[in-house]
């Protein structure tokens, strides 16, 4: 199941935790902290949104579908930008191939799309290192993983290989440099050193001036909050202090023009106590991400739902064709809470599930959910 979710189980340990932390610290919070999650919807009514997904042809091959076809149909949905990733242990076993077909298919289609870089890339296990490059034993569970030199010499490389081989593709709009770089992932919990990411985003912007994108998961709740953040258990965050954030360090290194992108999920399932359970974002998920792309407008940089959460994120793979932590009802409902929060460009996460969906268990309503909100949304430009 793990490598068809979208986030690991491996976080259901540290769940446990949590959910007896949390309880203490909302007593502790008090009505203070229930007041600040009213939410305040805003009254301005915002234009069409750039709506665009994510392809991973590594996932769609692993729910059975041929990924070429699946690919060419997502370009027939006429997305405003479609997200591709560049799989480095895979770039390095077997080469380009695959990627410059994809690549090759969108600009003859007129498909804008985003190449993500480096070593962290889109979806488990998050690290995609060649086994040749494995971080050394002094990587520890839940370090930075950039503490080994060669393998930030190798990253590097790596980057400007890609950057070089694809900045003339007419239909290439932005470099995302890694994945959610500052959160924890992945079965070792590693994250990216800030300093390592600023040099990837200087070697990217030394070969092509595009924009960059750096990438966050976004405030969920408390419990999730902090199993994700690369300092853990941090009490003053946990208790609704401002402290140091991923969201903070992604626009420490981004320039005038650039993106930050925020990784937007409702409703996620995890086992507690040998239950399967599903826990339901914070009622100000909506203002957190609303507050953001206001900080980064104030820096002159843009922000984007990078991945706006329309597939299930279950505890356990018995239940992925049956979900029972997100359904396609609550797409919509989704999709409209970043909207009113002010984002004209949304990636809908889950292109290759809906697909599955469609295809092979003949439930076409993820599919047709998607398709309503392009409709909707259809008067908005592609991303340029």
């Amino acid at each position: 199941m793990t490598s068809m979710a979208r986030r690991p189980r491996s976080l259901t340990s540290q769940l446990k935790l949590l959910a007896c932390v949390v309880v203490i610290v909302s007593v502790a919070a008090g009505g203070a902290q229930l007041m600040a999650n009213k939410r305040a919807k805003a009254n301005v009514v915002y234009g069409p949104v750039q709506v665009g997904t994510s392809f991973s042809p590594r996932k769609a091959a692993y729910l059975g579908l041929d990924w070429q076809a699946a690919y060419t149909e997502l370009l027939g949905m006429h997305f405003k930008v479609i997200r591709l990733p560049a799989y480095w242990n895979e770039v390095d076993d077997t080469g380009y191939a695959q990627l410059d077909w994809m690549m090759a298919e969108s600009a003859k289609a007129g498909q804008p799309v985003v190449l993500t870089v480096g070593m962290k890339s889109l979806g488990w296990p998050e690290f995609y290192v060649p086994d040749a490059l494995q971080p050394a034993a002094g990587a520890a569970d839940g370090s930075d993983i950039t503490i080994d030199p060669d393998l930030r010499s190798a990253a590097l490389v790596f980057v400007e290989d890609v950057v070089a081989r694809y900045r003339s593709n007419p239909q290439l709009v932005a470099w995302q440099v890694e994945n959610e770089p500052f959160n924890r992932a992945g079965p070792q919990k590693w994250w990216l050193g800030q300093a390592f990411v600023s040099q990837e985003i200087n070697a990217v912007k030394a070969l092509d001036p595009k924009p960059v994108i750096v990438t966050v998961f976004s405030h969920f709740n408390r419990g999730l909050d902090a199993a994700s953040s690369r300092q853990g258990f941090d009490l003053r965050q946990m208790l609704g202090f401002e402290v140091d954030t991923a969201e903070t360090d992604s626009l420490s290194v981004l320039g005038p023009g650039d993106i930050l992108g925020m990784d937007v999920y409702t409703r996620i399932g995890y086992r507690f106590l040998g239950r399967d359970t599903v826990s339901t974002a914070n009622d100000d998920w909506d203002q957190h991400v609303a507050r953001w792309r206001l900080n980064a407008q104030r820096q002159g940089v843009r922000a984007w739902a990078t991945e706006a959460q329309a597939e299930p994120w279950e505890a356990d793979k018995v239940s992925y064709t049956a979900p029972k932590s997100f359904g396609p009802q609550n797409i919509k409902p989704t999709f409209t809470g970043l909207k009113e929060a002010g984002y004209s460009t949304v990636l809908l996460w889950g292109a290759e599930y809906w697909l599955w969906q469609d295809h092979v268990n003949g439930d076409p309503r993820w599919l047709q959910a998607v398709r309503d909100i392009l409709i909707q949304e259809s008067r908005a430009p592609a991303v340029s």
